[in-house]
């Protein structure tokens, strides 16, 4: 048999009491609520902050990593050259970089590269080399501060042996125990199967080299 439950009399607050007691409970129950509401308004938010290019939604590495070449590659000889200088800023400036990363980055660099050049340079001997550069570079406590790339209009174009080619340059600007310098590095591309690659590329000791002290 169910046993009835009888009011004890006990509960000796007055009126006053009880409604201050619900009205605590509904304004932490509120409380909860706007703060519910406006955590999923900043979510919405920054989603529509990735989406529109606003706020970063990769690190420089994954931009550079993950960008894929076959699809999305560079379309003008400036563009190539741009993203070819990304890659190596953040080689030289980053050390101790493991293999793997290492690898992934060495390989996008060679997407850039034209078939004669990937034929002059296996990719161990170029890895090896670069490790190589890298090191000393780091050593020295240099850094690429920046770059500047020629711009489109300012192009020269030639023929070179039944090929169109593009003539660019990039003007480094290096730090090395409070010193600036301007490194200036020119490239010759060449288009193969519609996409402009890296034929060929060296350092301009022609240009004048600025230097000062910071």
């Amino acid at each position: 048999m169910q046993r009835r439950n009888v009011p004890t009399g006990n509960d000796k607050r007055t009126p006053a009491q009880k409604m201050a007691k619900n009205m605590t409970i509904f304004a932490f129950v509120t409380c909860l609520l706007v703060i519910g509401v406006i955590y999923v308004f900043y979510q919405h938010k920054n989603a529509d902050k990735v989406e529109s290019g606003n706020m970063p939604s990769a690190t420089e590495l994954q931009k550079l990593t993950e960008k894929d070449l076959e699809m999305g590659y560079p379309e003008t000889p400036t563009e190539v050259v741009k993203f070819f200088a990304r890659i190596n800023q953040y080689i030289y400036n980053t050390g101790g970089l493991d293999d793997e990363t290492f690898d992934k980055l060495l390989n996008q660099l060679r997407m850039l590269y034209s078939k004669s050049l990937l034929d002059q340079n296996t990719f161990e001997e170029q890895k090896e080399n670069f490790i190589a550069e890298v090191q000393e570079f780091q050593k020295k406590k240099r850094k690429i501060a920046n770059y500047t790339v020629d711009k489109e209009s300012s192009l020269k174009y030639l023929d070179y042996d039944g090929q169109k080619c593009a003539l660019i340059q990039i003007s480094f600007f290096m730090t090395e125990n409070g010193n600036y310098s301007k490194v200036f590095q020119d490239y010759i591309l060449v288009k193969e199967e519609k996409h402009w690659k890296i034929l060929a590329f060296k350092k301009n000791v022609n240009s004048n080299q600025e230097k000062s002290e910071s």
